[in-house]
């Protein structure tokens, strides 16, 4: 039981880890892009 239990908070710290990779990764190419634009606009 004690087993079972430790390898759900595993795999829940490493879907925390995919959700916070996966997330930045979404969100790095949105503020290039931005940064991009404010270059063009100049």
């Amino acid at each position: 039981m004690l087993q079972f239990q430790t390898l759900g908070m595993v795999s829940d710290s490493k879907m925390n880890l995919v959700d916070t990779l996966g997330r930045s990764f979404f969100e790095f190419p949105n503020s290039f892009q931005k940064r991009r634009e404010k270059l063009k606009k100049n």
